[in-house]
């Protein structure tokens, strides 16, 4: 056998078996050879030890399954206690992504996480015996740094809970982007999904949240650096996030989660966690990967990546590593799946037929609002009066004819996407490294829904009111229309609303980094900015609509395409077709870190320690049109309002003026962490951070964690700690403005009516959605949180390991807003929530709903991840298993301050508009033999009550029986099963193939309108079903 201390030796006999990419695995073990030669040792200079409990641990957990093929198992060696103080250093090519950044995991981590609850829980790395790992003991293991400490260290598992998803385990997933991989993770709940942008301003956004705290609670690196939030976001501080649609996959090396708050090390937005993307760098490996994803109508998506190095920064002192991808995904319209292409949804419940009907009054023809006679104050339709029908596309309602606007909305957009990334290595001297990266991304949607409705005024007196409204009576020959009369109308003849946006975002980190006087620091400075365009098509303007009905020239009263030409012409000379809204968002960073060994205890063990300054700058500028600020007199044309901003043509339907605002801050803030082990088996972990917003005030946070290792098989762990979460910029600067509509119609309730008396309003139609104002509060007060988590690690056989770690979180002054469900359901309790909204078409004044931000009060979050590995070898291969799963104990929180608490696990809370899952979870099993790999997940969401909801009794031929009744369904749970094989062809070309939810599984039935979407709830479950893919990789 060779000698292991040989310089080069490792290099050419080991690498790492799954947790770690190829580049990192070449890199590991370089370094370690490295490190021995360095110091000029063959076996001198260093006394062997016998390993410590935490060590044998490591060994027997850190990998569970050997990757068969190219890539043997290697287990890590027992660290290597030295005699010399003067520890011996890495090569600093080695050091370069051993380093903390921001301060978090480098990007080159050699060691892979102990595979126990929630560390190394993703990865179906191979175990290690202790037989194995007796080969190497004579190795040595160089220091790491992993997420939620800056304290480099060789033990790899801590004291807190780190998911980690390799290279590997992202390729076995199947996951075709970023958003899609972070969804199907068990600690993730509540994230803005695709589907949230059909309909809603989203821009497209995606984030991440942990354990369904919250995404603007859930801090996203990207190699240990913060990003901008999203440029899109939201006065309310929706989307107050970082867009996970700008982290281009292919360029993914690993992702680590820490599944609990860490303000002390990294201060704002860290209460939920942290997620850390870690790109690929210093490999001279080059692949072109093919793609595409093809479900049965619709959705189908395509790309390509080109990734590839230059230079051997080893040899040649310097590396760059660039990543090209594109990807196109068509769109998915509900009229492609059965269970979602209606808003009439039929059902059996109790042995019984029901029906459920969520419609719009605003339909076409025009329905109208009778202001006279028996149904005086009621919404009719004229087509259901006179021939007692509604058109196709409607549904009755009382008197009316309602909307299916269902049938024209989609359940996915359509998306483009193109991403570049880079990262530059250049030696500076022995000691030192200097770096460059840089993200680009642009992000392009397209999303369609119903044509735009809107309230018209037919004048009295007017040619269409003599037409269509004088000559109707009620059963006493009473007049049911004398005055002008509001028509709740759908302008079909200007197409599906369209919403085209883009978003760009780019980020630059340039630093560097080195060892002096035995302190490894690192200096960094760090630019990113997030710039979202909106464009808009199938709107007009409320008052040009106004004056071309005015003219005679069209007739809401006909269907769609009925128009005559003239009237064509006149719509089609109102469309808007342009800009809308937008939004750029800026951060700056400049941070300087370092860590040490400071002494030795009496015991031998060394007092760690670590420091660290930061200093970052936020802006934000929002950016309506002109259109959008009632600027233009005619929007079509641009011409410019005489009266300014506020005095012009504002959008048909839903909408006031917008006004623009900015505002910026700057952050400073520092951090000590050290850690001790006063006995063998007991680590002890501290950490203070002081954080000061020029904003909101200063802040000071703590954490404290330890660990335990009573057995070479079993470890404990646990922490506390506090937390700190800032409001954002337009959450505390923006002005009271219009915010859109409700996400959902609304019926007007009689205490509801009586507000509105009381402001000199009235109530919309029945099934309505209702406009909305929101603002931004300078007396917002930024959230407080106590965090604490305890768990354990056992082995019960050299490869099966079981891990839990229970967490709880615990918020003060949390931030929000009255959900728009509770406020319509009990508006007497919140008589401050409602405003007016004058329609300057009409000129009639309704109640408005106000959504200012607030301090709601207390939010409570508790639950369990737990992990299970195990797996052996078979005649035929050799197999891998591993479950992973989140158990949510408590979801529970207020809605006004010192109000009460609703909860929301395994039931659909109104007051809250969303359902939290008790259980989620997934089994991952793979088969690898020869060249050949192959994989089945089976992925699991909990049922759960739904919604309350009012319900027709039908018969069998669909007509309806009289009957009414409330019920609440049971929501099914979810089971769907993916899989995947790849073909090693040889060292240069591969090929994987596999289906994604194979059995073709529907979403559950569920009767929440908390979208568009109707019959399943779109926040949760992908409407694709069974999607084929397939990639192909060429490496040269």
């Amino acid at each position: 056998m060779q000698n292991s201390n040989a310089p080069g030796a490792q290099c050419s006999r080991r690498r790492l078996a799954s947790t770690l990419s190829s580049a990192s695995d070449a890199r590991t073990a370089r370094c370690r050879s490295d490190s021995n030669s360095s110091t000029g040792r063959s076996g001198a200079g260093g006394a062997n030890v016998v390993p410590t409990p935490a060590m044998e641990l490591l060994h027997r957990s850190a990998f569970n399954y050997a990757s068969q093929g190219s890539r043997p198992a290697v287990a890590f060696s027992p660290r290597r206690v030295f005699t010399d103080p003067a520890r011996p250093r890495l090569p600093h090519d080695c050091r370069r992504r051993s380093m903390f950044l921001n301060p978090l995991v480098s990007r080159s981590v050699r060691l892979a996480l102990l595979a126990g609850a929630n560390a190394a829980a993703l990865t179906l790395a191979p175990p290690v015996s202790a037989q194995d790992s007796a080969q190497g003991e004579q190795e040595e293991v160089q220091t790491v740094v992993i997420t939620g400490t800056a304290i480099r260290r060789i033990e790899a598992e801590g004291s807190l809970p780190v998911q980690v998803l390799n290279s590997e385990a992202i390729e076995r997933l199947g996951a075709p982007t970023i958003v899609d991989l972070i969804q199907r993770l068990p600690t993730v709940q509540g994230a803005t999904v695709e589907a949230d942008a059909v309909g809603a301003a989203t821009f497209g956004f995606s984030g991440v949240s942990v354990h369904n705290v919250g995404e603007n609670r859930t801090l996203v690196l990207l190699n240990g650096r913060r990003m901008a939030q999203f440029g899109g976001q939201t006065l309310t501080g929706f989307a107050a996030a970082v867009d996970l649609n700008a982290i281009p996959i292919s360029a993914i090396d690993r992702v680590e989660i820490l599944t609990e708050g860490a303000s002390a090390l990294y201060g704002s937005d860290a209460i939920a966690g942290v997620v850390n993307f870690i790109t690929k760098d210093r490999t001279e490996e080059r692949d072109i990967t093919l793609h595409f994803y093809a479900p049965e109508d619709g959705a189908r998506e395509r790309g390509f990546s080109l990734t590839g190095g230059f230079g051997n920064y080893d040899e040649d002192g310097w590396n760059v590593f660039l990543s090209l991808a594109g990807e196109k995904r068509d769109e998915l319209n509900s009229a492609d799946r059965e269970f979602a292409r209606s808003a009439i949804v039929n059902f059996e419940h109790d042995g019984r037929l029901w029906t459920f009907f969520n419609g719009s009054s605003r339909n076409i023809p025009a329905n109208v609002v009778a202001d006279s006679g028996a149904l005086e104050g009621e919404t009719v339709s004229l087509d259901l009066l006179l021939n007692g029908t509604c058109p196709e596309g409607s549904a009755i309602v009382d008197n009316a004819c309602y909307y299916d606007y269902v049938r024209d909305i989609q359940l996915y957009p359509e998306r483009e996407r193109k991403t570049a990334i880079g990262s530059a290595n250049f030696r500076l001297g022995e000691n030192h490294n200097v770096f460059l990266d840089v993200l680009w991304s642009e992000t392009k949607q397209l999303s369609k829904i119903a044509p735009v409705p809107g309230e018209l005024l037919i004048r009295a007196g007017s040619d269409l009111f003599n037409q269509y409204l004088a000559p109707i009576t009620d059963e006493n020959g009473d007049p049911l229309f004398t005055g002008d009369i509001v028509a709740p109308y759908r302008a079909s003849d200007l197409g599906q609303r369209i919403n085209d946006d883009e978003a760009e975002f780019y980020q630059v980190a340039v630093g560097i980094e080195g060892n002096a006087f035995n302190w490894d620091w690192e200096l960094a400075l760090t630019q990113s900015q997030s710039d979202v365009k909106g464009n808009i098509s199938g709107y007009p303007g409320a008052l040009a609509f106004a004056r071309v009905l005015d003219s005679g020239v069209i007739n809401p009263f006909v269907g769609p395409g009925q128009q005559s030409p003239e009237g064509q012409a006149a719509l089609a000379s109102i469309n808007y077709s342009g800009y809308w809204d937008g939004g750029t968002s800026k951060m700056r960073t400049a941070q300087i870190q370092a860590s040490r060994e400071l002494f030795d205890l009496p015991n031998g063990n060394p007092v760690l320690f670590a420091v660290g300054l930061n200093y970052y700058s936020e802006d934000f500028q929002s950016k309506p049109s002109l259109f959008a600020q009632a600027a233009l007199e005619d929007p079509v044309a641009g011409t410019p309002a005489p009266g300014g901003p506020g005095t012009g043509d504002q959008r048909f339907g839903d909408a006031a003026a917008t006004i623009p605002y900015g505002a910026d801050r700057d952050v400073f803030g520092a951090f000590i962490e050290a850690s001790v082990k006063p006995i063998d088996w007991l680590e002890l972990t501290g950490a203070v951070r002081y954080d000061d917003y020029s904003d909101v005030g200063d802040t000071t946070n703590y954490k404290a964690s330890f660990r335990i290792t009573p057995t070479d098989r079993l470890l404990f762990r646990g922490s506390y700690g506090t937390g700190f979460h800032a409001p954002t910029v337009p959450q505390l600067n923006a002005s009271l403005q219009n915010y859109g509509v409700t996400a959902n119609p609304y019926n007007c309730s009689p205490a509801l009516q009586q507000i509105a008396a009381s402001l000199g309003a009235i109530c919309r139609p029945p099934q309505t959605q209702y406009d909305v104002f929101a603002g931004g509060n300078p007396q917002l007060e930024p959230e407080e949180s106590r965090n604490a988590s305890f768990g354990f690690v056992f082995e019960v056989a050299p490869r099966i390991s079981i891990g839990a770690d229970y967490w709880w979180v615990g918020i003060e002054n949390a931030f929000g807003q009255l959900t728009e469900t509770e406020a319509f359901q009990r508006p007497e309790l919140y008589p401050d929530a409602w405003s007016t909204f004058t329609d300057i078409a009409t000129g009639t004044t309704y109640i408005a709903f106000n959504q200012t931000n607030i301090n709601t009060g207390k939010e409570y979050y508790s639950g369990i991840d737990l992990n299970l590995n195990g797996g052996w070898d078979a005649p035929f291969g050799r197999v891998r298993s591993q479950l992973v799963a989140t158990y949510m104990i408590t979801n529970k929180l207020q809605l006004v301050e010192g109000g009460p608490y609703y909860e929301n696990i395994g039931s659909y809370s109104t007051e809250l508009d969303a359902p939290t899952f008790r259980w989620v979870g997934r089994l991952m099993t793979s088969l690898d033999h020869g060249s050949w790999s192959h994989t089945l997940t089976l992925n699991y969401r909990s049922g759960y009550k739904d919604i309350e909801t009012t319900v027709d009794g039908i018969n069998p031929d669909g007509s309806f029986n009289g009957e009414e009744a409330d019920v609440r369904l049971d929501v099914d749970e979810y089971l769907t099963l993916d899989w995947q094989s790849t073909w090693n062809i040889n060292d240069w070309v591969s090929v994987n193939i596999g289906a994604l939810n194979l059995f073709d599984e529907d979403p559950p039935l569920s009767l929440t309108a908390a979208n568009f979407q109707i019959g399943y709830d779109a926040r949760f479950y992908d409407p694709r079903g069974r999607v084929i893919f397939g990639r192909v990789a060429f490496r040269f």
